[in-house]
């Protein structure tokens, strides 16, 4: 009987709950149909072009009037459409950065109001997309120990904060509590480390971005540094979310983090499985 090595076996688990944590909600990534920016002052939600945000999704008899002030967001007025479950009615509504958002719905639709920065957009979920029923599973590159690094930790005193861009343009401040300094394929290379939570994420691009992982880059999460050292597994590097979706707001990695190698690990490109 064929044995499977530890190693390999540990990682295929990792990725296994990756795709079932992907797929764990019907509202996720594969399941999103649209992401609308909202106006200052009114902004109208139906099916049409008189309106301000049209959703071809969304049935005819179901519209809604939404303001944006400097006193948050609110649900003027609602036709055949519910709120967490009861029926819309006008009142303020909470975004996703406030920890529990309102969810809007009809149908098969379920919409949410989000905020990136000073900017505010409707993100709509289909449950029945096709982009969900056809979910396939995800690509990776065949699991290698040699992507299994030892880095130096440099930390920075203090850590500094600095703007990461977005691929909808926005701009998001991050704390940099230092960089990791590594050799890959018999080139030195250096990444900067974010804080995320209590670990470490590492946002990276490399030369396989050119023709087999996504381009706007992937990502890894490690645990602090033991002793100014930490290991950095890219058979766990995982892509962003906007490599399954164009209605994403994925950071895009710093420009020090653009690695001029090719790092044959990981996750590969979503739609080329």
């Amino acid at each position: 009987m064929k044995t499977i090595d530890p190693y390999v076996n540990k990682i295929q688990r990792e990725r296994r709950k990756r795709e079932n944590d992907l797929q764990r909600s019907p509202l996720n990534w594969f399941s999103l149909a649209g992401l609308y920016p909202l106006q200052s002052g009114e902004n109208k939600l139906g099916k049409g072009t008189s309106y301000t945000i049209s959703i071809p999704e969304l049935s005819e008899d179901v519209e809604a009037l939404i303001t944006l002030t400097e006193s948050g967001v609110r649900l003027e007025s609602g036709s055949n459409l519910t709120i967490n479950g009861s029926p819309a009615t006008p009142r303020q509504l909470h975004v996703d950065v406030d920890g529990n958002p309102d969810l809007l719905e009809c149908a098969s639709l379920a919409m949410m109001v989000i905020q990136r920065g000073s900017l505010h957009y409707l993100r709509v979920w289909d449950r029945d997309a096709q982009a969900l029923k056809n979910f396939h599973g995800l690509n990776y590159f065949p699991v290698s120990p040699a992507w299994r690094v030892t880095a130096e930790f440099n930390a920075f005193d203090p850590p500094t904060e600095t703007i990461i861009r977005t691929v909808i343009g926005g701009k998001t401040s991050v704390t940099i509590p230092g960089y990791a300094q590594l050799q890959m394929d018999g080139v030195e290379c250096a990444l900067l480390g974010e804080v995320d939570g209590d670990e470490l994420l590492f946002s990276f691009t490399d030369l396989t971005r050119q023709d087999a992982t996504y381009p706007g880059g992937r990502y890894l999460v490690t645990r602090q540094p033991t002793n100014g050292k930490l290991v950095l597994d890219f058979n766990l590097a995982w892509n962003w979310p906007c490599a399954y979706t164009p209605y994403a707001t994925c950071p895009l990695p710093p420009p020090e983090n653009h690695l001029e190698i090719r790092v044959e690990a990981g996750e590969k490109r979503y739609h080329d499985s």
